[in-house]
């Protein structure tokens, strides 16, 4: 029998375990529904789980109604009929959602107002009206929704009821005395507010896929106009219905019941989408146009020098699938122009002509007019706020470029104010343009091949919700994705979603019998067993274990042999806290006893220590910032020089370290050393490492790879980091960090073979030199 997880707060658990009101409670008629659905229902805390060992404390209830504790595995569908409030079973509840064999029916319960109002206002199609606070024109009384996803994760709206301001609870039906003033029959407003939450309840399924079942509040005013209010926890609906009419309950157990099974019985390994149905298909219009047209020599050569134009789309009334290009650009085509494409969608459509177009300084502010429209706009979800470049490529019109953030699966985190931190990265947008759309892999409609996400909003310099196609061009901004869909992104993007795998430290093991890296590679294991190590120590006198799976300095320990007197003991350092702890360890016994304590169930490995060069008795190491700039090319976007703080080992500028250039560090290490050789050596072995990287099958677009300096400036490659950290670099020169941060945006442009205007960046290494320092 397939088993499935209830989660209930540690009240409700120790209540349950006490065995108190069983027999007439939900949860004894909840594991009697289960029955009949032929599932086992447990009852289990955030408290009890157990997530890295995947077990947890559980309750059952018998058939006798007697009630059994055991432990067992985390049940693989936890239903969550709770709404937690602290932050520790929010962090928590989080990351039983990420885990990868777990899938969590109501990750949240609610959706916060100010994320509603943006929600809604990035919809204004929608015509969702938002109550107004303190609103005196409102009529005392709510209506409830409840919105619940079905077994086809389609939503429904099963219930809906009328909550008076004492209290009294009504089926709209029955609630004609209190809404006698209004012009409305109770169905009418019945319609309007399905209506209503048919629309939100659409929204809500692609921004906020982890929710399955949610409570919507409206209100009504004196001239019977319907307003959104809030959202509302399943369980205060619930609470409503057990106390009002308990049979109210009986289908929407069997519903949610219904959906567990079914996630169960899915093999969630190979499911693309989760929990997203898809919309009604549009037709298609196969319907062509083309003529004789006068050529335009000035566009022609315009187009041919740089490939691209600026555009703005103006929309207009057709019901059909309609594009009106001027009459130099349908015949700048030696083919028969028959689609639009826009990210990876494509639309066969009717392309007209128009009249001709002045073509004078052609740029980003004066783009010219292309008219659209609306049926298509729409299918295309083109926003026509935006300026576009379009191209020509056979028998397509390509507008873009399209850039895609992928970000986790934390949906109900992405809004506006979690996008904050990554608008500095768009301070070059008008040298591009286009749409640039932040989303999760869980909020696509993979069969339109639509991506649900925020949009960033260029002349307001912030991000909305909206929906583009999928980008032809993403950058990988978060691990946390199932497989599955990554790769789907990968095959449907041909390729260019670039930072496709997660390169950690374990990966340069890899790299130890290649010529052209290993020489610059310190000896490295994976810690499999103590002896090993200790061995390993015993021959290389001092040694460095590093997590695998953590960066910036975290869970670090350093073990040397102790050569102070002639005793066969250990001295091993511990970096993990803000202080350096020292243990004194007398022999090899003692050392595995402490080495198991602390490493515990860690993934670690271990590696030959590197004496690093000192400036001022201060060790320091080297991060080099290697980026794409054409599919082929990598550029050197920075180099700092992390200088550990006072009495420290470890270079990290968060433990008080500070960031210098490298050509000051070497003047300053000493005059038996080269700049420009060291300089040289460095750049060596970052572009040997990046171009074994173009010979795997993964697609890389930056690397942050630190370097280590021995006493002869011979460079030892200590990490190579993914997302690289660039606070030194801010600190030592803005403009440097700045371009740093635009230069994957840059990279996905030239992967659309779209251009960046008002001059190139400059294709160079950068390295600083002391005059940049500080400014």
């Amino acid at each position: 029998m397939d088993t499935i997880g209830v989660l209930l707060s540690r009240r409700e658990w120790n209540n349950l375990r006490r065995n108190k009101n069983i027999k007439d409670g939900f949860r004894h008629f909840f594991t009697k529904k289960a029955n009949e659905l032929k599932l086992k229902v447990v009852f289990v805390t955030l408290d009890h789980m157990d997530i890295p060992d995947f077990k947890t404390e559980a309750l059952e209830i018998g058939e006798n109604a007697e009630i059994k504790k055991m432990r067992i595995d985390i049940p693989s569908i936890i239903y969550n009929p709770t709404k937690f409030y602290l932050k520790k079973y929010i962090k928590k509840l989080r990351e039983l959602s990420n885990h990868s064999r777990i899938q969590v029916m109501n990750e949240h319960h609610i959706i916060k107002r100010k994320n509603l109002v943006e929600l809604i206002q990035s919809k204004p199609e929608l015509n969702i009206k938002l109550e107004k606070e303190n609103d005196s024109d409102q009529v005392p009384l709510n209506f409830y929704v409840l919105g619940q996803k079905n077994t086809n994760m389609e939503w429904e709206t099963p219930i809906i009821y009328v909550k008076d301001v004492n209290g009294e609870k009504f089926f709209l039906e029955s609630a004609s005395p209190i809404l006698k003033e209004q012009q409305q029959t109770f169905q009418e407003i019945e319609e309007l507010l399905t209506e209503h939450s048919n629309k939100l309840l659409k929204m809500i399924h692609y921004y906020y896929p982890g929710i399955y079942e949610i409570g919507i509040l409206f209100s009504i005013n004196k001239s019977g106009d319907i307003y959104l209010s809030s959202t509302c926890s399943f369980n205060i609906i619930m609470k409503d219905l057990f106390d009002w009419n308990f049979e109210l309950c009986v289908p929407l157990f069997e519903t949610a019941l219904s959906v567990a099974k079914k996630l169960i019985q899915q093999n969630m390994t190979s499911i693309e989408v989760n929990n997203l149905t898809q919309p009604l298909k549009l037709a298609s219009r196969n319907e062509y146009f083309s003529g004789w047209v006068k050529e335009s020599k000035q566009l022609r050569q315009y187009m041919k020098n740089r490939s691209s134009i600026w555009i703005k789309l103006r929309p207009y009334e057709d019901d059909k699938l309609t594009l009106q290009l001027p009459s130099e650009l349908i015949h700048y085509s030696n083919r028969q122009l028959t689609t639009i494409q826009f990210g990876i969608k494509e639309q066969t459509c009717y392309i007209m002509k128009a009249g001709a177009v002045l073509l004078n300084n052609n740029t980003y502010h004066a783009p010219i007019e292309i008219l659209i429209s609306n049926t298509l706009l729409n299918k295309m979800h083109l926003q026509p706020d935006l300026v576009y470049q379009l191209k020509i490529l056979g028998d397509k019109v390509i507008i873009g470029p399209s850039i895609g953030l992928l970000l986790g699966e934390k949906n109900q985190l992405y809004n506006p104010a979690y996008m904050e931190k990554f608008t500095d990265r768009l301070g070059i947008y008008e040298k591009f343009g286009g749409v640039v759309i932040a989303f999760s892999t869980r909020s696509i409609d993979w069969e339109e091949k639509i991506a649900y996400g925020l949009i960033y909003n260029p002349l307001m310099k912030k991000w909305e919700f909206g929906s583009a196609p999928i980008p032809a061009a993403i950058y990988r901004r978060n691990f946390h994705q199932r497989n599955g869909r990554v790769k789907k992104l990968i095959k449907l993007t041909d390729n260019k979603l670039f930072n496709s795998y997660h390169y950690k430290k374990s990966d340069l093991l890899k790299l130890q019998e290649e010529k052209k890296i290993n020489k610059y590679l310190p000896k490295t294991h994976l810690l499999k067993n103590m002896s090993d190590l200790i061995q390993f120590v015993n021959v290389e006198q001092k040694v460095i274990l590093k997590p695998v799976s953590l960066s910036r300095g975290r869970g670090i320990f350093v073990i040397e042999k102790n050569v102070v007197d002639d005793s066969n003991g250990y001295i091993l350092y511990d970096h993990r806290k803000e202080f350096r702890l020292q243990h004194f360890i007398p022999d090899e016994i003692g050392l595995e006893e402490m080495l198991r304590k602390l490493v515990m169930n860690e993934k670690y490995l271990y590696q030959t220590y590197i004496p690093l060069l000192k400036v001022n008795n201060r060790p320091f190491d080297v991060r080099v910032v290697m980026q794409k700039f054409h599919k082929e090319q990598w550029i050197c976007s920075g180099i700092e020089c992390r200088v550990a703080g006072e009495k420290e080992v470890l270079t990290n500028i968060a433990r008080g370290g500070e960031a210098m250039t490298l050509e000051e560090v070497v003047r300053k290490a000493g005059d038996h050393l080269s700049f420009e050789k060291v300089q040289k050596d460095i750049l060596t072995l970052c572009q040997n490492f990046c171009r074994l990287m173009d010979e795997t099958d993964e697609h890389y677009g930056e690397f942050g790879l630190d370097i280590g300096l021995d006493q002869d400036g011979y460079p030892w490659m200590i990490e190579a980091n993914i997302f690289p950290s660039f606070k030194g670099f801010k600190a030592m020169d803005n403009d440097t960090y700045l371009k740093i941060r635009y230069q994957p945006l840059y990279y996905a442009v030239h992967l659309q073979d779209f251009s960046i205007f008002e001059s190139e960046e400059e294709i160079k290494d950068e390295i600083f030199h002391p005059s940049y320092s500080n400014s």
